[in-house]
């Protein structure tokens, strides 16, 4: 049988000498991401593609200062056979095949020749004299460009990418080369449907750490264990970006639904240089792909989306959208309807209601009633609490925005429920707080049912995100973090009792992983009770308070009533705990009743005209000082370059054992659920 992502493949284009180093490039400052030499393609070189998938092409001529780029390159591509590929291995200039030009190789017209032109920093040292004001500080970037659109390559194997072209500086011919890879994938399924879970930011740290919070334990020994700690695959994802060791959501997300590596912020293409964030070449998304791949078979299957984040966020718009800037929510909410190719989602449930209105606080685009357009055009059933939500059985689309924003986190929807009043979170803008909000667990299990009604026969893809692990992690708050994460533990553990309930778990893959991780650990506990009998001058015994190794013991929560969370969060021996990358900060060790921290706030500017932070003096106001280990101008933690974990249970699941690049979930989804086009 076929397998996909044949790494004998990608093993063979490794050792084909290609130029390029673009991966191997040192430096925190490029021209472009993905973009080595004067002379660009996208996608770049070193490319997985799944046979059949469509994408777009763009090539960038770039000119520094006052040279202008070359409009007369060219563009071939030629699939190599094994002795081609022997031949590049042995750096001989043989071949039994001749590139051919592009357009006349895929068919495809380019679009209409463009130019323009952009800035950038060199280096550090330019990026800082630029931020206090010099003018000459940034180098102008003068582009000719071209771009082919839904592109497909159906015949598995290796290509060769030539762009030829002349450095107008120098006078001398360049050609950038670059390989390109095709997977084929078996049109059997193996699964009739796939759910994904991301914790957003969750990392095996934290997991260790919610479950010890939320297991009991005798002797050291767990007498529990937590829902992923049963899943029978285990594997780990690398998660890297196109162009930097550390990924944001949006790219990670974006590799998880198209197979490609990307930039920051970028969602469903590779990031550009062109002034509109909406041309950048694109990828077919998997979503978009299951439904091609579905309507030829003759069905149509089905897509859910559920976040407790705005529905317009980056983890979830990477199942459906198209941009280089994950900022643009207003045109992401747009695109879902009347976008390219549209998704229309059968399920989206999560935040981010502001989007769709402009009544007071509503950012709509174009002050478009998007309730009622996705009423009207997509037929959806829309829901607005959890009680709506919980009432609705029938099977029209199901659209639920229960937030403003993002959704509360489970700790103060659950138990500093005061906290809920303090905004105008509701999510048509009356002004008023939404006090009735799903839980994770309630979208998953109605997204579910919705989606089985509607595509019992043809099967599903459902992404779930637990948003705010991710986003309690940015502002140190580990509470309410580590409580996120249990709730998608019992999300899954809920989930997989559906599954079976309703004779779906023999034919439902289901993934747990994260898109990227926060560098999250716990060193010991923290007597609070010592801690807080100290004054803030007194920070050497405050310190104190803080035990490890022997002198550590155990933590004091207790799930009595089993729910798989504390009963109490505000207890004496709590963890010690933290992270790398955070700013200067105070801490005390315990939760936060009054909402979630803000760790830092702005203090004026710096000579380069940024805003300073320094530690909040209403966050842990009787905390111990911690200086911060990030530049002055972050007011929060940042994402870490640790893998993350990956759990996976289900027909199929055997392919996600051991250590993957982010690019290949993709790869195996798809031939998971058969979305192998080769004719």
């Amino acid at each position: 049988m076929v397998k996909v992502l044949s790494f004998a493949l990608l093993s063979l284009a490794t050792a084909i000498s290609a130029v390029s180093a673009q991966l191997d490039r040192p430096g925190q400052f490029y021209r472009l991401g993905a973009c080595p030499d004067l002379g660009c393609v996208f996608p770049p070189d070193r490319t997985n593609f799944l046979a059949g998938a469509k994408f777009d092409v763009r090539v960038e001529i770039h000119g520094e200062d006052q040279v202008q780029p070359d409009t007369k390159y060219s563009l071939s591509i030629r699939k190599l056979s094994k002795a081609d590929a022997k031949d590049r291995k042995d750096n001989s200039n043989k071949s039994s095949s001749k590139p051919v030009d592009f357009t006349k190789f895929t068919k495809v017209q380019p679009d209409a020749p463009e130019a323009w032109n952009f800035s950038y920093f060199k280096d550090a040292s330019a990026y800082w004299k630029g931020q206090s004001g010099d003018k000459n500080a940034s180098t102008t970037v003068n582009v000719a460009s071209s771009a082919w659109r839904n592109i497909k390559l159906r015949e598995p194997g290796t290509y060769e990418v030539l762009l030829k072209y002349q450095d107008k500086a120098s006078g001398a011919k360049k050609t950038s080369q670059l390989i390109w890879n095709v997977n084929a994938a078996p049109k059997k399924r193996k699964a009739k449907n796939v759910i994904l879970f991301i914790g957003d930011g969750m990392t095996t740290a934290m997991i260790t750490a919610a479950r010890m919070i939320s297991k009991p334990h005798i002797s050291g020994l767990y007498q529990k264990r937590m829902h992923m700690d049963q899943f029978p695959v285990l594997g780990h994802v690398m998660t890297h970006s196109v162009d930097s060791l550390i990924t944001d959501s949006a790219n990670s997300a974006s590799t998880y639904n198209t197979g490609h590596k990307s930039s920051s912020s970028a969602l469903g293409v590779y990031a550009d240089s062109s002034p509109s964030p909406f041309d950048d070449p694109k990828q077919e998304l998997l979503a978009q792909l299951l439904r091609r791949r579905s309507k030829k078979n003759g069905g149509k299957g089905g897509v859910g989306i559920v976040t407790t984040a705005e529905v317009q966020d980056a983890t979830p718009a990477a199942v459906y959208s198209h941009t280089r800037q994950r900022g643009e929510k207003a045109t992401i909410v747009d695109q879902m309807i009347h976008g390219e190719n549209p998704v229309l989602a059968d399920v989206i449930l999560g935040g981010g209601g502001k989007y769709f209105h402009s009544q007071k606080g509503g950012k709509s685009l174009n002050g478009t009633d998007y309730f009622e357009a996705y009423s009207k055009e997509g037929g959806y059933k829309t829901v607005f609490d959890r009680d709506e939500l919980l009432a609705y059985k029938g099977k029209d689309p199901l659209l639920g925005i229960f937030h403003a924003s993002n959704l509360d986190v489970w700790l103060d929807r659950n138990v500093y429920k005061g906290n809920l009043n303090k905004t105008a979170s509701d999510p048509r803008g009356s002004g008023l707080p939404a006090l009735n909000q799903p839980n994770l667990n309630d979208m998953v299990i109605k997204g579910l049912e919705v989606l089985d009604k509607r595509y019992r026969k043809e099967g599903w893809f459902m992404m779930a995100e637990a948003a705010s692990v991710d986003k309690m992690m940015h502002p140190l708050d580990y509470d309410r973090a580590l409580a996120d994460l249990l709730e998608l533990d019992n999300t899954i553990g809920k989930t997989k009792e559906w599954l079976k309930r309703n004779n779906l778990d023999k034919d439902t893959l289901v993934i747990t992983t994260a898109d990227h991780g926060h560098s999250f650990d716990v060193y010991g506990s923290v007597d609070t009770q010592y801690f807080n009998s100290f004054s803030d001058s007194q920070e050497i015994e405050k310190k104190n308070s803080i035990r490890t190794y022997e002198n550590a013991g155990w933590p004091s929560y207790v799930d009595a009533d089993g729910d798989g969370f504390p009963d109490e969060w505000n207890v004496r021996y709590t963890l010690a705990a933290g992270t790398a990358g955070f700013p200067s900060h105070r801490e005390d060790f315990q939760v936060n009743i009054n909402g979630a921290r803000k760790p830092a706030i702005a203090h004026g500017n710096s000579h380069h005209h940024f805003e300073v932070y320094e530690p909040n003096p209403e966050d842990a106001p009787h905390g111990i000082n911690k200086p911060g280990t990030i530049g002055v101008t972050d007011p929060v933690g940042v994402h870490s370059l640790q893998d993350v974990p990956l759990f996976a249970s289900g027909p199929g699941s055997e392919l996600f054992a051991g250590v993957h690049d982010n690019t290949e979930i993709f790869h195996k989804i798809a031939e998971v659920l058969g979305l192998g086009d080769q004719k």
